[in-house]
C-alpha cells in the first residue's frame, strides 16, 4: 500500500502519492507563479528550472523566493533559437552556443561579426558584451575568406 508523502512549501503542508515532481509541479501545488518564482531548499539549493525533477522525501521543506531576474530569454541567430537566463553575453560565447546549426564555422569564429537586426547595433569583437532582449534576432556574417571550390 502506498503512503502519501507529505512536504512543505513556505510552511504549508502537502501530501504527494509519488515521489518525484518536477519544480513547477511544486510551485503550482502551492499556488506560486513559475515565471515569477523559484524554489529553495532548507539547505540554501535554489531551484529556477520548472523542468527539474525533484525527489521528495517526508518531510522536506521549501521556500519559494522572488526571482533576481527575468526567466530565460529566447533569440535567434541566424534563424536558430537559443536561450539564456543571462541578460549580456560574449559575442563569442553567442556565435559558438548557435555553432554549426546557425551556419557558423567556429574554427573561424574570429571572421564573424555579430548584428542585432532590431537596432541595427554592430558586434565585430569576440570580447564585445552583447545586451540579450527577449526576441532579439542576430545575424552572424562571415567576413573572412572563403573556400573556392
Amino acid at each position: 500500500m502506498n503512503k502519501d508523502l507529505e512536504y512543505f512549501v513556505d510552511g504549508k503542508p502537502f501530501s504527494i502519492a509519488k515521489p518525484e515532481l518536477t519544480v513547477a509541479e511544486i510551485l503550482a501545488r502551492a499556488e506560486v507563479s513559475v515565471r515569477q518564482s523559484c524554489l529553495v531548499s532548507v539547505d540554501g539549493t535554489e531551484y529556477r528550472d520548472p523542468d527539474k525533477t525533484i525527489k521528495i522525501r517526508s518531510g522536506d521543506r521549501f521556500d519559494t523566493k522572488k526571482r533576481t531576474r527575468p526567466t530565460a530569454a529566447t533569440y535567434t541567430v541566424n534563424g536558430e533559437i537559443q536561450t539564456t537566463e543571462r541578460r549580456s553575453l560574449a559575442m563569442e560565447t553567442i556565435l559558438k552556443n548557435a555553432g554549426a546549426a546557425a551556419s557558423i564555422d567556429v574554427t573561424q569564429i574570429g571572421d564573424y561579426f555579430l548584428e542585432n537586426l532590431a537596432d541595427g547595433g554592430k558586434h565585430e569583437n569576440l570580447s564585445d558584451q552583447v545586451t540579450i532582449q527577449d526576441g532579439d534576432k542576430f545575424l552572424a556574417v562571415h567576413i573572412g575568406r572563403t573556400p573556392v571550390a
